[in-house]
């Protein structure tokens, strides 16, 4: 089902033709209503979707991996951070069952039509706030944009309701020392008073942490392959992050060990076993 269609539908039979017909604060109860959030038991059992990455402009450039220009999507950035173009969180959402039934999407599962959203600008340089679970929401295509605060418009008052019900869902629960820091580094949203709108989540049983973990496992073995002198050299993490040797490595990336410092990595992985213990 495509989620933007539904919702265009949606104001199609209210008579709306166009999003400029909708006054601020309509657009805010629909943006609500339309939001698709992680649990609140998601986020307690992973708060972050990918720990070990950001996301960073499109690289064609670098250094450590001489040649022509092309496309250098997931190499490790200077920290050894997996650097994303958000592949790694804007598809986790697709084809899962939606809570409550009665949400505005029914009991299709959705197949596109959304965009994942970070709701604080500016924060996806920062491996605490990338993938952070209460930076994210899933909005219709159509909606998406006035989530953004630009540094050159006032921000829609989508941008700060969503701050808002984020704060309200998931800012009791703070598990560990790296999430405390994480939400030291998002602004307090701007009050407001909303409608009560029924939020709409992922109902995934567990499926999303489960590929959450199996993910940061598979970084932290890696980085501890990397670390053991007497440890055969890992398998690659991804073609671009890799250790020199396994197939499907693009050979004209130097291997994380010969650009990334031990205290790096040993650094890195520390902050992984975090990120996955309890």
């Amino acid at each position: 089902m495509d989620a933007d269609a539904r919702f265009l539908s949606s104001i199609n039979r209210l008579g709306i033709s166009g999003l400029e017909e909708i006054s601020e604060d309509h657009l805010v109860d629909l943006a609500l209503k339309f939001a698709i959030w992680p649990s609140v038991a998601t986020y307690c059992d992973t708060p972050w979707f990918a720990p070990f990455a950001i996301r960073r402009i499109r690289v064609r450039v670098e250094p450590n991996a001489p040649g022509v220009k092309r496309d250098l999507w997931g190499l490790p950035n200077e920290s050894g951070y997996f650097t994303d173009d958000n592949s790694l969180i804007k598809g986790l959402i697709l084809n899962r069952p939606l809570s409550p039934e009665t949400n505005p999407y029914g009991g299709s599962r959705i197949t596109r039509g959304l965009v994942c959203c970070h709701i604080w600008s500016g924060t996806t340089a920062s491996p605490l706030l990338f993938s952070f679970v209460p930076n994210l929401v899933w909005l219709p295509k159509s909606l998406a944009r006035y989530s953004d605060a630009h540094f050159a418009a006032k921000p829609h008052p989508i941008h700060h309701a969503l701050k808002q019900i984020s704060l309200e869902r998931y800012g009791s629960v703070v598990r560990n020392r790296r999430v405390e820091s994480a939400w030291q580094l998002l602004e307090p949203p701007t009050p407001l008073i909303l409608n009560h709108i029924v939020q709409t989540e992922i109902a995934d049983d567990g499926k999303i942490s489960d590929l959450v973990k199996k993910r940061v496992k598979r970084m932290i073995d890696f980085l501890e392959a990397t670390l053991d002198s007497d440890s055969e050299m890992p398998r690659r993490f991804s073609k671009r992050y890799h250790a020199g040797i396994g197939n499907g490595i693009d050979k004209s990336v130097w291997p994380v060990q010969s650009w990334l410092t031990e205290e790096t990595r040993l650094k890195l992985l520390e902050e992984m076993t975090t990120c996955l213990g309890d």
